[in-house]
């Protein structure tokens, strides 16, 4: 086990292991299990836990730890809960990671950036995604990021417009169409070319600033 995902559990199975996580499976199988956790879950999870731990008081090996694996599964609850009271109250998607949300804050299934038929992700204040899952040996890998890659650019907020030329264009990839500057239905009509240009581009910026300014 490299990774624990809370997302593979149940409610109830997360919640035990706030509860027994520190415990050997020896000592958390030693009592009745709550609805809706299973045994095996419990020797998975709590066993692996308890041997990184033993091997770490023995030998000096590094992981994560216990309490990154505890806010783990805390976040899981407390995600889904939200989610749960948003659906209920709000009307919101009842799983929002599943979708894509445009610059008007508009949900779209599968959209670009979502999660893929089930959830691995939640969203941050500032729309950034997160995983829930994390790498039991976190503390001993570091991701290779190459230093030839640049920070992008936050998206553009809408089309680039010359009234005087009657251009507009996309402000991605420079792609642009003329239109009548005298007539708002020219205009409208030069707008859905930009539209279809964006959905049609195989650039995934251009399909991204597309989402965001026309949904």
């Amino acid at each position: 086990m490299e990774t624990f995902d809370p997302v593979k559990y149940s409610l109830e199975e997360n919640q035990f292991f706030l509860q027994h996580l520190r415990e050997s499976p020896i000592v958390a199988l030693g009592a009745e299990l709550p609805a809706h956790v299973s045994p095996a879950v419990v020797q998975e999870v709590l066993g692996e836990v308890y041997s990184r731990e033993e091997v770490k008081q023995h030998r000096g090996t590094a992981w994560i730890g216990i309490e990154a694996v505890v806010q783990a599964a805390k976040t899981y609850l407390a995600e889904t809960e939200k989610w749960r009271r948003l659906s209920t109250k709000k009307g919101a998607p009842r799983f929002p990671s599943l979708y894509a949300w445009d610059g008007r804050g508009r949900p779209h299934r599968g959209g670009i950036g979502s999660d893929s038929a089930q959830v691995t992700t939640y969203l941050q204040e500032d729309g950034k995604r997160e995983r829930f899952a994390v790498e039991l040996d976190g503390d001993e890998i570091t991701a290779f990021t190459p230093t030839w890659i640049k920070k992008e650019e936050p998206l553009p907020e809408d089309c680039t417009v010359n009234m005087e030329q009657g251009i507009i264009s996309c402000p991605v990839d420079g792609w642009s169409t003329n239109f009548n500057a005298e007539s708002r239905s020219a205009f409208n009509l030069a707008r859905a070319r930009v539209a279809r240009h964006c959905r049609a581009s195989k650039d995934v910026r251009v399909q991204e600033f597309g989402q965001k300014v026309f949904g």
